[in-house]
């Protein structure tokens, strides 16, 4: 009798299969809590990856229903190879990227080929930095194109997971004696390869915080949109227009400031200290690029900015003593900002410097 030939058979000779079956066993096993082996689907669909196979084509040569194939992906050998990888959960959402972790795990044994059957464009995100200052922000942000077809950016979604308001205050003595600067973002450091310029700079009119607690705008979306961890309560869609050459790299850059009706000063009662208003922004940014809608996302961004104020961050204050004698208001407000950033520090992410500063000196 004639054996029924295997499909995708090539990884078995381009990976080192045994054991990545075996360590993909024991991530299925720690998920689950159960001893739980791989099934004879999952390894077929795993080898069709590693080949550079889509979901679509790996359904059409198994005869499954492409629908419930992806669903079958998602909540199991993507979920397995995050945990093999050391990957966040919820992170792997493009097919593409399984190979890539795989062979950056070193479970690829030839690298002789490179699968990308459809002649595809694969946008990787290098690097995102946050600098500027309290007053203008910019976000640098470094893409790459491992595919080998040009990848066209289309649009930049900046998903809100949580704004918070500040309130600080100038001290009259301090005011008139401290005039030393907010210190400034990281200067970036020396290439000595190829520089790569910024080849556009978008502006981004960050929503006010107070409108956003108050009357929320029609955009806004509460879902857990990709990211299944952490709620997104606001998208701004920015529509941006890149083209990157396969096998090549991008620079561009989002300029963020407040609106211009952003109001300058906040008091509930008639202090003799003014009050100002700071905002920090947590949120992710999303790249979709090309006719099919392939997305990447960037990891938390946490940044503080606020209008021009004539004080800078170390004069003002943001926190003060449990025994002090300042007014109920002020007491108030210290308590509600030593909380917010507390719970800040605890998010892993990039965070701009003004904000570390701040975290550094107020966080309980």
């Amino acid at each position: 009798m004639t054996p029924i030939p295997q499909p995708f058979t090539q990884a078995e000779n381009d990976w080192n299969l045994t054991s990545l079956c075996q360590d993909l066993t024991s991530a299925k096993q720690q998920i689950s809590g159960k001893p739980k082996q791989l099934t004879p689907l999952e390894i077929t669909c795993l080898k069709g990856l590693l080949c550079g196979y889509s979901p679509s084509e790996i359904a059409a040569a198994i005869n499954r229903e492409v629908r419930g194939l992806r669903v079958d992906l998602s909540r199991g050998l993507y979920r397995y190879i995050e945990v093999l990888t050391k990957r966040p959960s919820n992170t792997l959402k493009d097919w593409r990227e399984v190979a890539a972790w795989l062979a950056k795990a070193n479970y690829k044994t030839s690298f002789s080929q490179v699968y990308l059957p459809n002649n595809d464009s694969l946008i990787k995100i290098v690097d995102i930095s946050l600098e500027g200052s309290v007053n203008f922000s910019l976000i640098d942000f470094k893409v790459r194109n491992i595919g080998n077809q040009v990848a066209f950016l289309k649009n930049a979604k900046f998903l809100f997971h949580n704004i918070w308001v500040l309130k600080s205050w100038v001290s009259p003595r301090l005011k008139r004696n401290f005039e030393r600067a907010c210190p400034p973002a990281p200067a970036m450091a020396m290439q000595r390869s190829r520089t790569v310029p910024p080849s556009c700079n978008y502006q981004v009119s960050l929503p006010a915080a107070l409108n956003f607690n108050v009357a929320l705008p029609l955009n806004v979306v509460r879902e857990h949109y990709l990211n299944k961890e952490s709620e997104v309560v606001l998208i701004k869609d920015i529509k941006i227009s890149q083209c990157v050459s396969f096998n090549d790299v991008d620079r561009f850059t989002f300029s963020l400031f407040l609106p211009k009706n952003e109001p300058q000063l906040s008091s509930k009662n008639q202090l003799e200290y003014l009050i100002h208003q700071s905002y920090i922004y947590h949120f992710k940014i999303e790249i979709i690029y090309d006719e099919d809608n392939k997305t990447i996302q960037s990891g938390d961004l946490i940044l503080l900015l606020e209008p021009k104020y004539t004080d800078n961050l170390e004069v003002r204050n943001f926190g003060i003593d449990s025994e002090s004698n300042l007014p109920g208001e002020i007491q108030d407000f210290s308590n509600d900002n030593k909380q917010i950033f507390t719970e800040i520090a605890k998010i892993t992410g990039v965070r701009s410097s003004s904000l570390n500063f701040l975290i550094e000196k107020y966080s309980e």
